[in-house]
This record gives structure tokens, sequence and C-alpha cells, in this order.
């Protein structure tokens, strides 16, 4: 049974056995199992301290726990090394992908014979007293220190932001349907217009925008409601639209889904503005260009506690009670 037939059977039960899912205690109960073998790697890869993010999970999830890893590296005096075998992203089995697209441009021939420590959520660690949050601004500084743009990716989002006045959009927007029904409530298409002429009415001027969705319906209901503004999306290919799956889930290119996923988060962060529902990729955008302001318009089943989320939603409460 795939996972929006779950969600339909379940009802109002759906959310909380969600959280039940998500939380400390049945997370700490799965990676209990671990401890040993975590335990025994992390001696024996000092100084460094690596990890592999294994499990299948979108691409900004993955930097998100990249950068956390980093900063419990930097405070533990060890030095990072982050890969992901994400299955998604790398057609080769046990491939790093990361590599492909961001950080150095040379890697440490030391490294090869680490034995990363298993990743697959941030309770993976949580016997080393691993913290689960940290200042964006701080994350923002790890995420170009180690995470920096390859020359693949700089090269796709030259070409793009060539055509953009000043390179930058005028407000950039994030609308994620299919499965992200299963971590929080879909927004109506019309709180999206809503948000839109709310910034026009303080005073936002509007030209050039940055859509990002993986919902058709949502790109030709916000296009067909501001004809008279330039709309820019950046997919690579066009797969059959399951809506109990994701894009990442889909059958694109491995490195399709690699390259589309972090254009589309620098695309993102290339505005002031980001109108958004809770996701990671609008996340990342947000350590991508930490000035930029968020405007998001729902809440995960858990509370949008995890990070960046629950930073993101405190700045934005901050800047209303101004």
């Amino acid at each position: 049974m795939i996972k929006l037939d779950k969600r339909k059977l379940l009802g109002p039960l759906f959310a909380p056995l969600s959280r039940a899912k998500h939380s400390e205690i049945s997370r700490m109960l799965v990676a209990t199992a671990w401890i040993p073998n975590q335990l025994a790697r992390a001696r024996y890869n000092k100084p460094y301290f690596a990890v592999d993010i294994s499990s299948s999970k979108g691409l900004g999830a993955v930097i998100s726990e990249a950068v956390l890893i980093c900063n419990y590296a930097e405070k533990n005096k060890l030095l990072p090394y982050v890969i992901s075998t994400n299955p998604l992203y790398t057609s080769e089995s046990g491939k790093d992908f990361i590599e492909l697209y961001l950080g150095a441009v040379t890697r440490d021939e030391n490294r090869l014979r680490l034995k990363p420590l298993r990743f697959r959520t941030v309770w993976s660690l949580y016997h080393l007293g691993f913290e689960k949050h940290m200042p964006i601004s701080i994350a923002s500084k790890l995420f170009w220190k180690y995470f920096a743009p390859k020359p693949i990716i700089t090269d796709l989002l030259n070409r793009i932001l060539d055509n953009v006045p000043g390179r930058m959009f005028d407000l950039s927007i994030h609308y994620r349907g299919t499965d992200k029904v299963l971590e929080a409530p879909l927004v109506q298409f019309e709180a999206y217009e809503r948000a839109i002429l709310n910034f026009q009415t303080k005073g936002g001027r509007l030209g050039y925008i940055f859509l990002a969705t993986d919902n058709n319906d949502f790109e030709s209901f916000i296009i067909a409601k501001f004809p008279e503004l330039k709309f820019i999306t950046y997919n690579l290919g066009s797969p059959k639209m399951d809506m109990s799956r994701g894009r990442h889930f889909s059958e694109m290119s491995p490195r399709d889904k690699a390259i589309e996923s972090i254009i589309n988060m620098f695309l993102l962060a290339a505005s002031p503005i980001c109108i958004r529902g809770a996701s990671y990729m609008s996340a990342i955008a947000k350590l991508i260009n930490p000035g930029m302001k968020t405007v998001t318009l729902n809440r995960t089943h858990w509370d949008s506690n995890g990070f960046p989320e629950q930073e993101i939603l405190e700045e934005e409460h901050l800047e209303a009670d101004r």
C-alpha cells in the first residue's frame, strides 16, 4: 500500500502516529543497536570525524545533516569528513555523491582508509552528545566552508542568473506537493496567492520570480493569477507524476535529481524573500543566503521543531512582532 493510501486509511490518526514515529524515543531505540560499532569506528577514524549519510532521503535533508555533522566535528576539534551513499543520488552502489557537486575540489588521500559512521537521522549519533540544532548564521558559514558548489553547479547557475536583472529575483516561491503531505499539511494554492498580494501591498516590487515546485497544477495556477510576472523554473526531465512520491523518488537519473535539487536551492536563495511551505529545500536556501527573509505557510506534523526549520520560524515571529 502506498504512503498516501495509508494516510487516507488512518485519517485523523495519521498526524499523531507520524509524531510518534519521529519521536526521540522511537529514534533512539532504532539507533541503540548501532552504538558498539559506531564507537569503535569513531575511535579508529580520529582525528577525522567521518560519517556516511546513507539513507534514502531528499537532498536538502542530506545537506542539513551534513552541516550539523561538521559543527559537531569542529566543536570536538575533529576534522569533518561527510559523504553520502544515498542511493537516490548515485547510480553506483556505495559511491559518495556529495563530492561530485559540492565541497573541496580535492580530497585528502588519508581519508580513503576511514570507516565512516553510519547515519540515518541525527539520532544515529545521539550517544556522542550530538547537537540537533545550531544557529543559522553558523550553519551558513559551515555550508560555504565545506559544501560550496563545484563548477558543474556554478556554471549552470551563472547561465540562469546572467539573464536576471542584478542576478537576483524579486521573489522566490517553493511549493512542495506530492509526498510532502506525509510530513506537513498541504497549503491551499490561494494561500500563496494571498502571500504574493500581501508582498505587493507592502511595496514589494515584482518582476522576476523563481518558482520551485513539483506540482504542475500549482505552477499553472500561480502563473495564471499573475500573468504580468516573469516566472522562471528549473527542472531536468518530466517524471511521471505519482502523488505518493517526490521527484527524488521518481525514475529520473540520480545525476539529474542531484543537479536539479541543488540548482533549485541556490535559485530559491537568490532572492530577498522566499514564500514557502515547510521543506528542507527552501530551508537550505536560507543557509545559502541567511539574509533572505521567509514567509512559511504551514508547519510539519511534529511542530516544525527540526533544524533549521525551527529557527526559520522563530525569525519570522520576531519579524512579525516588530
